[in-house]
């Protein structure tokens, strides 16, 4: 499975669809179609494109230090501190409101909860062969090991998208 999602992307890149200088140096390791580290995955939905990466590690590591040298930094809520993640490289904006269909425009402050119509929901896999599933902790305490994978996901009401 995993040497034909490599197929593919080598052929979409061969073929035009998918330049390789639009991957950059984060995402080359779908080229090989490993993650001998924990992949971390980032949706940024209607704040943006999706990211991924590879970070190599040989032991365990907090969720929040592992983003961080993934190139994502998050920001907690000041309720709830790093147990819920409110900003992500600095998105959703804290000067400028987004739009949310059937919400008004929203400026997310961060000092409690975010609302239900627009949240970051965090998301863990075991392993390469399982699904994703939600994080029951938050970044601040949760842990990650080599060949296990952690995403995020800007949610924007109805179904909550998974980080692929």
């Amino acid at each position: 499975m995993k040497k034909l999602a490599a197929l593919s992307l080598i052929t979409l890149l061969l073929a035009g669809c998918a330049p390789a200088e639009e991957l950059g140096a984060k995402e080359e390791y779908l080229i090989r179609g490993e993650c001998s580290g924990v992949e971390v995955v980032v949706n940024f939905g209607i704040l943006g494109k999706r990211e991924a990466t590879c970070v190599e590690l040989e032991k365990e590591i907090n969720a929040k230090e592992l983003l961080a040298e993934a190139g994502f930094v998050t920001e907690g809520t000041g309720t709830y501190g790093d147990q819920i993640v409110c900003r992500v490289n600095n998105l959703p904006s804290a000067t400028e409101a987004f739009e949310v269909e059937g919400q008004e425009p929203h400026l997310e402050t961060c000092k409690d909860m975010p609302p239900a119509f627009a949240y970051w929901a965090l998301w863990v896999k075991p392993d390469a062969e399982s699904k994703w599933d939600y994080a029951t902790e938050g970044v601040g305490t949760l842990t990650l090991k080599p060949g296990q994978s952690i995403g995020l996901a800007f949610s924007t009401g109805g179904a909550t998208p998974t980080p692929n």
